[in-house]
């Protein structure tokens, strides 16, 4: 077989005369000459920069890298997450958002998924009844998941999880407000009869069992909830997520539905009776739902009432299994000051502990990016 010769090599340029280096005048230089002096400083200084960066540099990237862990970020950082959509449009709207992003999530510390929004039955403008005095209850009483129970789950166990919850007489004696308002469809429809309404709404008031002890009752299954269905959580599974906000604000809607107005009727019953669902909408602010636009229908004693409820429970000890109201409470309060006026929510209650935080954390990993800067600008 032919085998081509090689590719013959450049030719070697021919350098003019005048650049052709003279030899002759070059001159020795005499060993341990004073000229060695300033090189060997400069050697020392750039080892000593590259010592200090080799040590630096990798606790300003700990620093930045635990920053970030626990605070929030701009929503532009998104881009360089996998699974991020990497349209044009997408990629225009991310890098014009550098508005805060609320943290990413963990099996213990979920930034959970939204549950489904409170349905509003549109009505007139019945008359309100008052608190009823031992009145009849429906029997059954309402339940949640009262017409098919879902199968869509990633495992057996946060299944068989719920099968054994909703037959479970410490659940239903309880009768959680916080899932009737989402997750029961006898509930929703007694919304049409402000009386049966009424009625429903003093049952979950005034339950057989003790309140001290429905609320041992949830944070047993809340906690059962989170081994059984780990995995369905971390798979933003929507029955388990909305199902765990709801048991874990229990109850602070079991107050919030027991609430009442100055004429002794529930604000609650008086919400679902108003044609306009402006103060309706405040019910789901526990349950992770953004408030919609509001009208000055909400400037009412029992939304200032209710707002204030929910401020004092973000400041208490428990207000880390509040995670819902925690994302949708501090918007919501704004929106309402706008229609209604500055008094009629507190507005800092939310950001003010996370600031501090943010705030000195930022605040570390700026002061030790300036040290290295004038470390290395010293030593160079």
């Amino acid at each position: 077989m032919f085998t081509p010769p090689p590719s013959p090599l450049p030719p070697r340029p021919v350098l003019p005369r005048e650049a052709v280096p003279d030899d002759s005048n070059d001159t020795q230089i005499e060993p341990h000459a004073s000229s060695d002096t300033p090189l060997l400083h400069s050697q020392h200084k750039a080892h000593r920069s590259l010592r200090w960066t080799v040590i630096l540099v990798p606790l300003v990237l700990i620093l930045i890298a635990g920053a970030t862990r626990f605070l929030t970020h701009p929503a532009a950082f998104d881009l360089f997450v996998p699974g991020v959509a990497h349209e044009w449009t997408t990629w225009t709207e991310k890098l014009a958002d550098w508005s805060v992003h609320e943290h990413h999530g963990t099996p213990n510390n979920l930034s959970l998924k939204k549950p489904s929004s409170i349905s509003f039955v549109p009505r007139g403008t019945p008359t309100v009844p008052t608190v009823p005095v031992t009145p009849v209850l429906p029997t059954p009483f309402p339940q949640p998941f009262d017409t098919t129970l879902s199968t869509n789950f990633s495992t057996n166990a946060c299944y068989n999880f719920f099968i054994n919850m909703l037959q479970s007489d410490s659940f239903r004696s309880c009768r959680p407000f916080s899932l009737l308002i989402t997750k029961s469809d006898t509930f929703e429809e007694a919304q049409k009869d402000i009386d049966l309404m009424n009625t429903d709404v003093w049952g979950t008031c005034n339950t057989n069992i003790p309140q001290d002890q429905c609320d041992a009752n949830m944070a047993s299954l809340v906690s059962s909830l989170q081994s059984s269905c780990q995995t369905d959580l971390a798979n933003q599974v929507e029955m388990a997520v909305s199902t765990l906000t709801a048991l874990q604000a229990y109850d602070l809607m079991r107050n919030a539905a027991c609430q009442v107005d100055p004429t002794n009727s529930y604000c609650y019953v008086d919400a679902v009776a108003n044609s306009d669902p402006s103060s309706y909408w405040f019910y789901q602010l526990p349950l992770g739902q953004p408030l919609p636009p509001i009208t000055d229908s909400a400037c009412s004693e029992c939304t200032k009432g209710l707002m204030a409820m929910y401020a004092a429970a973000l400041d208490s000890t428990n207000s880390t299994n509040l995670d819902g109201l925690a994302e949708t409470y501090a918007n919501a309060a704004d929106s309402l000051n706008n229609v209604c006026g500055s008094s009629y929510a507190q507005t800092a209650t939310v950001s003010t502990s996370s600031a501090c935080t943010s705030a000195s954390i930022t605040n570390s990993v700026g002061l030790v990016a300036v040290l290295l800067f004038t470390t290395m600008l010293y030593e160079t």
